[in-house]
């Protein structure tokens, strides 16, 4: 197994500062010109919107931490229009994707039908040469990803709640890729050391 090079995390940095650091600049910039959080919240989710769509546009390349971003702000703000609310749901909208696929992780290993074999066993199908995860470690694997996403939900919504909208733009971010980092390094370690067993064996 491979360690991730530099490079490839880093191509990841200018999406994460875009989506991470400039909301928080922007409603800070335009907050004071706006009676409640809501609309401030709009604008400073919009213009990461805008630069994702318009890359997608011109160089015809997904980027996956952007588009994530997107389906959340849509969503939010489309309940937020819907239900009337007091902003909380413009605030959590990366929860609105991560919290159900956390709670989908771990109903599927509750059932016994581990979602990553499934989708492992679904790609296998168009590329036969890929290999599958047994039962167990699919079930540990999922397991990891449904604890993680879930977790990082969790925490988002409590931050929101607790903290002041300025602080926690400041703060949720960092601490939900904290999060979303440490699942990817338990994974990185379990899956190496599946390696070296298979090797010893």
């Amino acid at each position: 197994m491979t360690t991730p090079q530099p490079v490839q995390l880093r191509r990841f940095l200018p999406s994460i500062v875009l989506n991470a650091v400039v909301p928080l600049v922007v409603y800070t910039l335009v907050r004071p010109y706006f009676a409640d959080d809501v609309t401030a919240l709009i604008i400073a989710g919009a213009i990461p919107l805008a630069v994702t769509l318009v890359g997608f546009l011109v160089r015809r390349k997904l980027d996956i931490v952007g588009a994530i971003s997107v389906v959340g702000f849509v969503v939010a703000v489309a309940a937020q229009l819907l239900t009337g609310g007091d902003g909380l749901i413009v605030k959590v909208q990366g929860v609105i994707i991560t919290g159900p696929i956390g709670v989908l992780f771990l109903l599927s290993a509750l059932i016994g039908r581990p979602l990553v074999g499934v989708i492992f066993q679904f790609l296998s199908r168009r590329n036969p040469g890929m290999r599958v995860p047994t039962k167990g470690r699919a079930l540990a694997l999922t397991l990891v990803f449904g604890g993680m996403f879930t977790l990082h939900a969790v925490v988002a919504v409590a931050l929101a709640l607790l903290l002041p909208t300025p602080v926690f733009l400041a703060v949720s971010n960092p601490i939900g890729l904290g999060i979303i980092a440490a699942g990817l390094l338990v994974i990185f370690l379990m899956r190496r050391r599946w390696h070296a067993s298979a090797q010893q064996a």
